[in-house]
């Protein structure tokens, strides 16, 4: 009798044109709008020069800002007062003045000063602007050294050198650490958006009442909703981790067989969410708000999916390991990034199966209370 409610779901899945694009055309999209959209990576940032100086020495330093590819000469000024009215339209992100003497200083060994302005509204952009620019200076002063070092003989100067050696995304590229996240919350919307919109849907049409007074038990009828819609979400994982590999050229590393082990757990829970909306929801209106405000929402600030969890107050950090989204971010990205084993991971997958088992108990419970 099961395979008969699961045959009647995709049948009427077949019937829906609209839907049909929506559940295996949409995550593609998405994770190729997402994808390109999100990211946090620096380049061109359009700067503006006022160089008072007009010196060999400012032509280098100013050299090595724009030929790097960070930074873009948007406009020369001839007077520091023009940055603030740039800045305020959008002209610019940042303007780096140069004080007269500034060559001057050099030549004779003392210190010379100058002036970066950044637009701070973006903190991120801000900060990855003010280290791009830090580490120019330190390089051109150490050039300044060396040369020095050079004329008077000097061969060596005792300093500390600092290895950098960069695990998981040595290109430090946001697009590797974002897209398998978006698989991630685009198979949340998915599935907890159209399981209890499916429901409800039969709630308003008055056909699920039908299918509860025939001879076939609650269990049945509820399996044969949700069982089509984890077959969907575990085609689309496949069809997304394929974009993600194929398109974006993101490496993974680790077990095919963990991330479907992962997206079935997960799955497991937004089922059960979906379950649970559609039993406090009425109509497809209040379920489709249900879930955007109720569990979209603090799903995608608390999640990690944006934000560090480490850097958020202790109290959000113990909520966060409650929101079975927080797990499946580490798993998704472990096994991408880091190519994580089941050691690394089982901690996460048995939160999974715990809040999973606790969100479906209870959408059971209130399922047979209120159909």
């Amino acid at each position: 009798m099961l395979k008969f409610m699961i045959w009647k779901e995709f049948l009427q899945l077949k019937r829906d044109k609209k839907m049909f694009a929506i559940i295996f055309m949409a995550p593609v999209i998405q994770l190729i709008v997402l994808g390109y959209a999100a990211n946090f990576d620096v380049e061109r940032i359009s700067t503006a020069v006022c160089d008072y100086d007009r010196s060999n020495e400012s032509a280098q330093y100013l050299d090595r800002y724009f030929s790097g590819g960070y930074f873009e000469r948007t406009v020369n000024l001839n007077k520091s007062g023009d940055i603030d009215k740039l800045l305020e339209k959008g002209e610019i992100q940042a303007a780096i003045v140069i004080p007269s003497g500034f060559g001057r200083n050099i030549a004779k060994g003392m210190p010379a000063d100058v002036q970066l302005i950044i637009n701070g509204s973006d903190t991120n952009y801000a900060t990855n602007t003010f280290n791009y620019a830090a580490q120019i200076t330190a390089r051109f002063s150490t050039k300044i050294l060396l040369d020095r070092m050079a004329v008077t003989g000097l061969e060596t100067l005792p300093q500390v050198k600092l290895e950098q050696r960069l695990l998981y995304n040595p290109e430090l590229k946001t697009r590797n650490f974002m897209v398998p996240a978006i698989m991630g919350l685009i198979l949340m919307i998915i599935t907890v958006m159209l399981t209890s919109m499916a429901i409800v849907r039969e709630k308003e049409m008055g056909t699920i009442e039908q299918l509860i007074v025939t001879p076939i038990k609650k269990g049945p009828v509820l399996a044969g909703k949700l069982i089509p819609f984890l077959i969907i979400g575990l085609i689309d994982v496949a069809l997304v981790t394929a974009v993600a590999i194929f398109l974006f050229r993101i490496p993974f590393k680790g077990s095919f067989f963990l991330l479907f082990c992962g997206a079935i757990l997960f799955l497991f829970n937004t089922l059960g969410l979906g379950l649970f909306v559609s039993t406090v929801s009425a109509t497809q209106q209040q379920a489709m708000m249900t879930v955007m405000f109720v569990i979209m929402m603090p799903f995608i600030y608390l999640s990690g999916f944006v934000f560090p969890v480490e850097n958020m107050p202790t109290v959000f950090q113990y909520i966060a390991q409650v929101i079975p989204l927080t797990h499946f971010l580490i798993i998704v990205r472990g096994l991408f990034l880091k190519g994580s084993h089941f050691a690394d991971l089982a901690p996460h997958l048995a939160a999974m199966l715990t809040t999973g088992t606790i969100i479906f108990a209870v959408s059971m419970k209130r399922f047979r209370k209120y159909i």
